[in-house]
């Protein structure tokens, strides 16, 4: 039996793992049954848009289970679903097929990030350690997958990735399975009324997120494909995209040392929306240019894992303990569920409309949209860095 620490870090690691395949690969795969761009955008966006209805399902089961529910069978079964769907893939089903099979497999695995938030925060506290001690092992497996699978793509053919989503999946499984039971349960909560839960600052706070993260699903759904239209192997896709995930890392590693440099938690929160604007003006005009793609990969330090673990912390202090499940699921649902699903859906029909760099510039104005919202919360509320 792993520890507690140890369960949550292996059930991180294994998740992203699965992410750094699907995310930055399933759209080459796609490319390759011959889909548009158009069709592409819809057919990677359930990944996004199951988190709409997804999360809040999960976080209520947890949240509002009778006495006491645990959050590591929701996750092992739900888990389970989403490998009997990814069976499926092995089959060439046509287009909306295709979308009913992608929509079913997100729609179980959708909860997983929120619920093991939740336990990854209970178990920071408890044991004294950062969460970001926690999370950083899920930056190392998608830094893994991406270059592992790059490598096997490129060795075996794209038309193997179902299988290699199938074998990252259960993977997964087997570490639901290994989580330990002293943090897999939380205590009923009590009744709190919707107009309490979700105030101005929190309303603020989940716009602003969904539209950060609504201009980051662009990078999720085209990058590899945008990066193959510039020459760029499966190897070199994976390579570029590690650059970020590396410097991710670095962040999350170092995350207690760079927090205590700044006092107010809002103020850096709020930075990273600038940071995002900036990194996808620099892709936007880099001409595929490597040096260009460097830099902007390493701002992705900031843009997701600064931001990431801000806006944990902000949960945590905008919705009260008796609905902490809850305020996770409803910061998954705004930012990577309904967020997340339009951008990656306009992105595709933006690049087939203009042209392919276009959705870079509009994933930096939607993250300035995002910063005019975020702006106008720090305006009226602060909170310190820990």
């Amino acid at each position: 039996m792993l520890g507690r620490k140890s369960s949550v870090s292996a059930f991180f690691f294994f998740y992203f793992a699965f992410v750094g395949l699907f995310s930055p690969y399933l759209s080459l795969w796609l490319n390759f049954r011959g889909f548009t761009p158009a069709e592409i955008g819809v057919l990677m966006s359930p990944m996004q848009w199951s988190r709409i209805v997804g999360p809040g399902f999960w976080g209520a089961l947890a949240d509002y289970g009778k006495n006491f529910i645990s959050i590591k069978g929701i996750i092992t079964v739900a888990t389970s679903l989403a490998l009997i769907c990814s069976s499926l893939l092995f089959y060439e089903f046509d287009f909306f097929v295709l979308l009913i099979i992608l929509v079913l497999l997100t729609f179980f695995l959708s909860g997983l990030t929120p619920l093991s938030e939740v336990i990854a925060l209970k178990v920071s506290r408890d044991t004294d350690c950062n969460y970001g001690d926690l999370r950083v092992w899920g930056s190392v497996g998608f830094l893994v997958a991406v270059l592992l699978y790059g490598a096997l793509i490129d060795a075996f053919g794209t038309s193997k990735i179902p299988m290699f989503v199938f074998i990252s999946l259960s993977f997964i499984f087997l570490s639901s399975t290994f989580m330990d039971r002293e943090s897999n349960t939380i205590e009923k909560s009590e009744p709190i009324g919707i107009r309490r839960l979700f105030n101005f600052k929190v309303n603020l706070f989940l716009i602003a997120s969904f539209f950060l993260i609504m201009s980051h699903a662009v990078l999720y759904t085209f990058f590899s494909l945008w990066l193959k239209k510039f020459g760029y192997s499966n190897m070199e896709i994976g390579l570029v995209w590690s650059i970020g995930v590396i410097a991710e890392i670095i962040f999350f590693v170092n995350q207690k040392k760079i927090l205590s440099r700044f006092r107010n938690l809002t103020y850096v929160w709020f930075s990273c929306f600038i940071f995002a604007v900036v990194r996808f003006l620099i892709i936007f005009f880099s001409d595929g240019l490597l040096i260009l793609l460097i830099f902007a990969q390493l701002l992705h330090a900031i843009t997701f894992g600064l931001h990431h673990v801000t806006s944990i912390m902000l949960v945590t202090n905008l919705f009260p303990d008796t609905a902490k499940a809850i305020g996770q699921s409803s910061y998954t649902v705004a930012s990577y569920g309904i967020g997340g699903s339009l951008g990656g859906v306009f992105s595709g029909l933006i690049w087939e409309k203009f042209f392919p760099e276009s959705i870079y510039l509009f994933a930096s104005l939607v993250a300035f949209l995002g910063a005019v919202f975020a702006w106008l919360l720090i305006r009226k509320y602060k909170v310190e860095c820990d």
